[in-house]
């Protein structure tokens, strides 16, 4: 077997491979042998057809499944010899095959890139400082109050903070769209459930007024489908109720589950619980920061074969969670996910080179530290950190997030770390703020 290497591109690479004509006739003539001995033709006893009935009907098939095998086998043989570890397989093309040539082909396939830069060396990275304050510890307590409002019928016109309840219907260029229309749908004015413009339009509203509200849904809007384009609502207003809160008391901890403790232990509950959200939050922060400094200092092309089973992965996601919702999942655009996995690909090549030059091995003592974290969220914390080293796919996908976590801690302490002091709630909700 002979095989070249052609550089094609930054990452890609041609192999010419020619397996010679005898290797390949001699597997023909093995494999027409073993096929006379138990092809059953009609008008011949098994094994006793002649030579020229055999060829006629299985040479082309024989011919072909040789042809199949021996490509495969030889790739594989010419990647060992050539010492070549490639991430994925583009294309196999083969030249037409003639009886008594060699058989010739040519595979292309990408390699892993080179990653230039696996420190953030002269990079500043942000990194926020935040603590829980009792200021919102209380701004939760007032949310939990909200949230367990009792609300009565008013005679009076809506204000904020009064809940609506409406019947709406959505049009753009006079037709109706997903999403666009309800019935008795509640809300409370005020609150940022909905949109500004159809908000404002429901104050100093009555059960029985109607309302038409028209404005142009923002260009960032999640609706993709919506985004940017005027709307005309018409609202059917069935329900004014005005909002009576609990009063912070024994009583309403009680209501909440807090058997023992009253309203010190429920604000403890509180601090502790927004502490667990803090942590997360920071983590995820300083995750994306140090991703995103390592990603723009390594400009890399990569491999189309990781970037389609990535386009895949997507796909599949956002085909499940349809499916969830009753919604028929069809002609998803995959043009759609392509940066994204393009990115996502990167930073895995980019964070498994940062992972082999600082040999950087999972530490078992902080994947039982982050599972006893989730864990203390639980009333069962031990059935819930039983769950997860019970089974090894469970175990390993917290071994990846703390390998992660791993990672951006090893870039931090190459890169200059600037420290800014940020409110909490500023930081956990920085559009509100």
């Amino acid at each position: 077997m002979q095989v070249t290497v052609e550089e094609s591109g930054a990452i890609e690479r041609k192999l010419t491979i020619s397996v010679p004509s005898d290797e390949l006739g001699q597997e023909i003539e093995k494999r027409l042998k073993n096929v006379s001995k138990q092809a059953k033709i009609p008008g011949f006893r098994p094994g006793k057809a002649p030579r020229s009935v055999i060829e006629k009907r299985y040479s082309n098939q024989v011919i072909n499944e040789v042809i199949s095998d021996t490509i495969h086998s030889s790739y594989q043989e010419a990647l060992m010899d050539q010492k070549i570890a490639p991430a994925g397989l583009v294309s196999i093309e083969p030249t037409p095959y003639e009886a008594g040539n060699d058989l010739e082909y040519v595979a292309t396939i990408e390699l892993f890139p080179e990653i230039p830069f696996s420190t953030l060396e002269g990079k500043t990275i942000e990194k926020p400082v935040c603590e829980v304050s009792d200021s919102d510890v209380e701004r939760t307590l007032e949310d939990l109050r909200k949230r367990n409002a009792v609300y009565e019928i008013k005679d009076d016109s809506s204000e904020i903070g009064d809940q609506v309840t409406i019947d709406f219907e959505g049009k753009i260029d006079g037709e109706s769209f997903p999403g666009g229309t309800a019935k008795d749908f509640p809300f409370v004015l005020g609150e940022g459930q909905m949109l500004e413009e159809f908000d404002a339009a429901l104050v100093g509203v009555k059960a029985g007024d109607s309302k038409s509200v028209a404005f142009t849904f923002p260009e960032d809007y999640h609706g993709a489908d919506v985004a940017g384009k005027d709307v005309n609502f018409e609202i059917q207003v069935n329900k004014v109720e005005k909002a009576t809160l609990p009063d912070l008391d024994d009583a309403f901890a009680e209501t909440l589950g807090i058997t023992e403790g009253g309203m010190n232990k429920m604000r403890e509950e509180i601090r502790t619980s927004l502490e667990r959200e803090l942590s997360t939050r920071l983590r995820s922060t300083m995750r994306e920061r140090v991703m995103d400094a390592l990603h723009e200092a390594n400009k890399i092309e990569v491999p189309k074969a990781l970037v389609e089973e990535e386009i895949d992965r997507a796909v599949q996601t956002i085909t499940q969670q349809l499916s969830a919702q009753g919604i028929p999942a069809k002609d998803i655009d995959r043009n759609n996910y392509v940066d994204e996995a393009k990115k996502r690909v990167a930073l895995g090549l980019i964070a498994r080179d940062v992972i082999e030059k600082n040999e950087i091995k999972v530490d078992a003592g902080a994947v039982r530290a982050r599972i006893e974290e989730l864990a203390s969220g639980y009333d069962d914390s031990d059935a819930f950190v039983n769950y997860y080293y019970s089974d090894q796919e469970r175990l390993q996908q917290i071994e990846a997030i703390v390998l992660e976590e791993q990672v951006v801690n090893t870039m931090l302490e190459t890169a200059d770390v600037k420290e800014l002091n940020v409110e909490f709630k500023e930081f956990m909700n920085p559009q509100a703020a």
